[in-house]
């Protein structure tokens, strides 16, 4: 074959991966002016790239491929039992390459296991840690202690967890969080909807647990707020703690949704 045909194919190899690397970068681009718009109209913070937030998380999407970096994080709040829920919204990037949009939700109350909900389709955890708890609703559960993970898989927990969507592969819950992972590009209105499907899988978990903290006090503070409020003092003997007390402080958060009245704005980026 005369060399002239070799440099041709050559060409049009380089010229081709010079257009799929243009559009992927396009691509990237408008996923990103679209996330921060729909923080602008949320009112909620944006900040191009956060290499610590992924690491606050030890198992599900993040364990899969690595703590890696969020890129386009938005972080606000959105509506819940009580009061308004920390919220956050990113493209994970693992070993340079967005591996899908990661959405998480802060519950009210520390989960004493950790459990990942996966459908069918999903691949099988890696992780030797965690054992299979069997089918819950439409998922498969595998969670870090069968014992402590029985009692937390209710009925209502499973209709939450199926009420996600079929487009969700994985939802797992650790410590106070509930999170899923779904694949990139997902238009704004999705994530929107994502997010209050992982509040109710967050309450369905709560209720199952007992609700709040087994030491009598909310989520621990943070940033903005210092300390935690101490929703116990006004309370009298005998009388039932309050199991839904999530109060974020000076958070930006979903207006439209969000029936508890306008919030200040936040001088943190990502509320950790």
């Amino acid at each position: 074959m005369p060399a002239w045909v070799w440099f041709v194919i050559a060409a049009l190899a380089a010229g081709g991966g010079a257009l799929l690397l243009l559009s992927d970068r396009a691509r990237t681009s408008g996923n990103r002016r679209d996330r921060r718009k729909w923080a602008e109209q949320k009112s909620w913070e944006f900040v191009d790239v956060d290499p610590v937030l992924p690491s606050r998380w030890r198992y599900g999407a993040v364990h899969q491929g690595g703590h890696g970096r969020a890129l386009d994080l938005a972080t606000g709040a959105v509506p819940g039992p009580g009061g308004r829920r920390l919220a956050h919204v990113f493209d994970h990037e693992q070993a340079g390459q967005i591996t899908g949009i990661v959405a998480a939700v802060r519950g009210v109350s520390t989960l004493p296991v950790a459990i990942e909900l996966r459908l069918p389709s999903a691949p099988l955890p890696d992780d030797a840690g965690l054992d299979s708890l069997g089918q819950v609703g439409e998922r498969y559960a595998f969670v870090t202690s069968v014992a402590q993970a029985r009692p937390l898989i209710t009925a209502d927990v499973a209709r939450a967890a199926d009420l996600v969507g079929d487009d969700v592969p994985l939802v797992w819950a650790e410590d106070t969080w509930v999170l899923a992972s779904m694949e990139p590009g997902a238009d704004p209105e999705r994530v929107q909807g994502l997010l209050q499907a992982l509040v109710e899988v967050s309450v369905a978990l709560e209720d199952a647990a007992g609700g709040g903290d087994d030491d009598g006090h909310g989520p621990e503070p943070t940033p903005e707020t210092g300390e935690a409020p101490d929703d116990d003092a006004d309370t009298e003997p005998g009388e039932p703690r309050q199991t839904h007390r999530d109060r974020p402080a000076d958070i930006p958060y979903d207006i439209e949704d969000d029936e508890f009245g306008p919030g200040a704005r936040s001088s943190s980026s990502s509320g950790r």
